[in-house]
């Protein structure tokens, strides 16, 4: 994997350091906003092993959305971006990190049908059409055409 190119590029920014450095992270959203003007509405993330991280960005303002990695919560989104993926309704700047990670995603199924990404099925990292995917979870929630209060009865719904 040409993780050096893909630095060089600018496709992929790394964290000093053997482990996750959120410091740097939190530094890197801030100044990604500043740089390029974005207006960040929410931020998505799952909660395991990020929790200060939540909060502490939660703590300078910034709209924090937890996105659990089960069956319930990622089936839908998963199944749905699959799908305009299929009808070419999905538009990516050929970014080649994302077409590595999508190469190496691998779904599993349960006894109703529900997928999601399964991490165990692959050696190699699957980390960004995982997040693409925990994004869709909310455009799909945010795009009017889901009730709140039907998906928060549902069983798709979890905590």
């Amino acid at each position: 994997v040409p993780y050096d190119l893909w630095v060089q590029q600018k496709w992929i920014t790394t964290t000093p350091g053997a482990v996750v450095d959120y410091e740097y992270i939190k530094t890197h959203i801030r100044n990604m906003e500043k740089d390029h003007k974005f207006k960040i509405k929410e931020i998505c993330a799952d909660p395991w092993n990020a929790t200060q991280f939540m909060q502490d960005m939660e703590t300078e303002g910034y709209t924090m959305i937890e996105i659990r990695q089960g069956m319930a919560t990622l089936s839908g989104p998963t199944k749905d971006f699959r799908e305009q993926v299929y009808q070419k309704n999905v538009i990516h700047n050929n970014n080649p990190v994302l077409n590595w990670a999508t190469s190496n995603a691998i779904t599993k199924q349960d006894a109703n049908e529900n997928i999601m990404l399964d991490k165990s099925k692959t050696t190699e990292r699957i980390d960004p059409i995982a997040a693409v995917i925990n994004s869709h979870v909310r455009c799909m929630l945010n795009s009017g055409e889901m009730d709140l209060n039907s998906y928060i009865l549902s069983q798709d719904f979890s905590f």
